[in-house]
């Protein structure tokens, strides 16, 4: 979390604008900002809980009862004004990062190595250089990464029950709700959970389900797995099935196909972010011997 994040979430809480997923973010900034600052500010972890129990106590006699989880929170937040500027003032070594991205922007992030991570908006990494002879990372949410090659350390991305192991490469984990995706741009990434794992090609993607732990290995165009960031996206060769998959992940659009001969039809097209679904459909029936009608039930016809 940059400063100026931190300083917008307090900004949020003292606003009473704040949301509960910002809570936790600000909550484990807490438990950050204490961790790295305890041996410099508490003697013991009891003298910790004394000052934010007396802190608690302070602000209790200045709010009504039924607000008890706000206590407790203001308590906390006291104690974060001065632990995140000791924070900020002594930032802590390159070689470990924490970073969570609240905005409404897509952020990039350089590592210590000189590898580059891009951040989607709600995602959050924690980063150590060196732990277990490896560049380890935890990831909430998505991002895609551009690994600097180091075959004596290894890259490792830890999501809740997937990790994906790497030398040198480029490649995109989204881990939402119960499934992980990862897709290769470059090189090999091998993607493990705690029995099995799978070895990723460039242009191969891996879909894990947490209900079934299972993998499920495809072939994939890989820059559709950058269309999140990448102002635009250029796909060579790609079936109207494969582009029908994308559109309704990234547009909540149905499509219905008249016959099944025509889900094979390949074309090349460029899509850029943000694009409106009008006029995505304007292309493919100008490049394509394909007829694609957007229907008033928010479903698209191809014939």
């Amino acid at each position: 979390m940059t400063e100026k994040e931190f300083k917008i979430l307090l900004d949020k809480f003292l606003n009473k604008e704040i949301t509960q997923d910002e809570l936790d973010l600000l909550k484990r900034f807490e438990d950050q900002a204490i961790q790295q600052s305890k041996e410099e500010v508490f003697r013991s972890d009891l003298e910790k809980n004394q000052i934010k129990k007396s802190v608690y106590k302070n602000i209790k006699k200045r709010t009504k009862p039924n607000n008890i989880f706000k206590v407790c929170m203001a308590a906390s937040i006291v104690l974060l004004i001065g632990l995140g500027s000791m924070l900020f003032l002594n930032p802590q070594e390159d070689s470990e990062l924490m970073v969570f991205n609240t905005s409404n922007k897509i952020q990039t992030v350089i590592l210590a190595d000189g590898s580059t991570v891009i951040l989607n908006k709600n995602s959050s990494i924690e980063y150590k250089d060196s732990f277990n002879g490896t560049r380890y990372l935890e990831l909430e949410g998505e991002a895609f990464f551009k690994i600097c090659r180091n075959e004596e350390k290894p890259f490792v991305v830890k999501t809740k029950n997937v990790t994906t192991k790497v030398l040198g490469t480029s490649f995109n984990v989204a881990d939402i709700d119960s499934i992980v995706n990862v897709v290769v741009a470059t090189g090999l990434v091998e993607v493990s959970d705690a029995n099995n794992s799978v070895l990723l090609k460039p242009n191969q993607g891996v879909q894990y389900s947490r209900k079934t732990q299972l993998f499920s290995i495809e072939k994939v165009h890989h820059e559709l797995s950058m269309a999140w960031f990448e102002d635009a996206i250029y796909l060579e060769k790609i079936s109207i099935k494969k582009l029908a998959d994308f559109m309704k992940t990234s547009y909540g659009i149905d499509f219905y196909f008249i016959s099944k001969d025509t889900e094979n039809v390949q074309m090349s097209i460029t899509i850029k972010r943000n694009e409106s679904i009008e006029n995505i459909i304007k292309k493919i029936n100008y490049i394509s011997e394909l007829k694609l009608t957007l229907k008033a039930n928010n479903m698209v016809e191809v014939k």
